[in-house]
């Protein structure tokens, strides 16, 4: 009986062994799904962020090259390269709208003073404008509001690599002065 006792004991501890590690198994399993859902969920939070900043930065970006190109015919007057320049009163509305839609961009927490740059420089450029609307019409009162608009675009450009670094995003800045950013996607 002690031998057939023996092997019941024996057969009870590799079932209780085998329970175990069984358990420790799922433990480890359960323990590394999770990591790795967190991980995911940082990812996911993540990429969502950098979508919102590259929302915001395209959205800044068409704006100013919006009222850029708006302007400057107004430019080529200041400069004395164009004796033609008549501003129509929808360039004006128009400018207006873009100084609006400034303001109401939704700049990540990062891009606040970016933000407050494009403005400014949708501000200068719409103050030139509506300056000459009023008549006048100096050359040199308008040379200078671009030269404070080309200080203005540097400090913006400026603003926007500290948001950049700020945030993380990865980013160059090619030999034009042209800055290219990476981000994430799914």
């Amino acid at each position: 009986m002690s031998s057939k006792r023996k092997i019941e004991e024996n057969n009870e501890e590799e079932s209780f062994s085998l329970d175990r590690m069984i358990t420790y198994f799922l433990i480890a399993c359960t323990i590394i799904i999770g990591v790795l859902t967190l991980l995911l969920f940082y990812d996911g939070i993540s990429v969502n962020k950098e979508k919102r900043i590259s929302d915001y930065i395209s959205a800044s970006d068409k704006i100013l090259k919006d009222a850029e190109q708006l302007t400057e015919p107004f430019k080529l007057y200041a400069n004395g390269e164009n004796d033609n320049f008549t501003l129509a009163e929808k360039d004006l509305e128009t400018m207006k709208q873009k100084v609006a839609e400034a303001k109401a961009l939704d700049a990540p927490r990062e891009f606040l003073e970016h933000k407050d740059k494009v403005n400014a420089i949708l501000t200068e450029r719409y103050a030139a404008v509506y300056g000459y609307s009023l008549g006048n019409r100096s050359r040199q009162v308008a040379g200078e509001k671009f030269e404070q608009i080309a200080k203005l675009e540097e400090e913006e450009k400026d603003s926007l690599i500290t948001a950049m670094d700020r945030a993380n995003i990865d980013y160059e800045q090619l030999e034009d002065g042209t800055i290219r950013f990476y981000f994430k996607t799914y």
